[in-house]
């Protein structure tokens, strides 16, 4: 009998012998809005951490991105867990600053003037071509959202350096003063379960005019914006949080609701039809 079986054993040997097993932690992304319903012009705050085997960690990435109701993007950014993130960036941004279309640095920007952004792109990598697709989000200085888009996504060969120039447009009735922008590279979309390759990259630019400085924007997993007064999308808003850590992957969706309070008749605006019917049911009342 065990004679009959030694073949196998040695056969199994030879393949399994030399192999080296590493053990992958199990990696989980908590994550929490400060709460479930927002009012139009309503600061939202998302905090989270990573964990390792239940361990938080202070060391990783979070790619996040929010996707409005139309499924348009909305936020895109690459959070950190701690000051320094550890790692070996397999591609990375090199330089990155506003400009004009040619790739010559440019800070000051009209209203419904068209802004570049120069962007360098290395790959670190001696092996594999990396599919890199690059995430826009821009915020004014008091957060509220200016633009967020992907602009374009490209390959990246082992050992190559990419320059590319994506626009940006200015909308005619944007805020003046001083902007930011942030550029992250994922694998693929956060919703689409891509992760970070990199820290994101950061620049300021002013449109029309200059204001006091932006506020900065925290180092750990924590992001705060603000929904705009006006024509903001009501509906629901999903968010999509995705690590990639020790090799081992974790995701996180969550959601929240934007309304407008006051909107009694439901047509995307207070006014005295609303008002009407709040006079009209004064003094009513009810058993919740």
């Amino acid at each position: 009998m065990h004679k009959k079986f030694l073949p196998y054993m040695v056969i199994l040997f030879l393949l399994f012998g030399n192999t080296m097993f590493v053990l992958v932690p199990i990696v989980d992304i908590g994550m929490e809005t400060d709460k479930q319903i927002y009012n139009v012009g309503d600061p939202v705050h998302i905090s989270g951490n990573v964990t390792a085997d239940g361990v938080p960690v202070n060391d990783a990435l979070v790619a996040i991105e929010i996707v409005s109701p139309y499924g348009s993007p909305y936020l895109i950014r690459t959070v950190k867990t701690g000051e320094n993130p550890s790692g070996y960036w397999k591609v990375q941004i090199l330089n990155l600053y506003t400009c004009d279309s040619v790739g010559n640095p440019k800070t000051l920007f009209n209203k419904g003037a068209m802004a570049y952004v120069f962007i360098s792109i290395k790959s670190y990598d001696s092996y594999l071509t990396h599919h890199v697709k690059v995430g826009f989000y821009t915020q004014y200085s008091d957060n509220s959202l200016l633009i967020a888009y992907y602009p374009f996504e490209l390959d990246v060969e082992p050992g190559h350096e990419i320059q590319n120039i994506g626009s940006l447009p200015i909308p005619a009735n944007a805020q003046s003063g001083e902007a930011v922008i942030f550029v992250s590279l994922f694998s693929d979309t956060p919703a689409n379960a891509g992760t970070a390759y990199c820290p994101e990259k950061t620049a300021s630019f002013y449109i029309a005019s200059t204001t006091p400085p932006a506020q900065p924007q925290p180092q750990y997993f924590n992001i705060t914006f603000k929904m705009p007064k006006k024509d903001v999308k009501l509906g629901n808003y999903m968010i999509y949080a995705r690590s990639m850590y020790q090799n081992s992957l974790a995701t996180e969706i969550k959601s929240f609701k934007v309304i407008l309070v006051g909107d009694i008749v439901k047509d995307g605006k207070v006014d005295m039809r609303d008002i009407g019917i709040v006079c009209g049911n004064y003094g009513k009342t009810a058993i919740y």
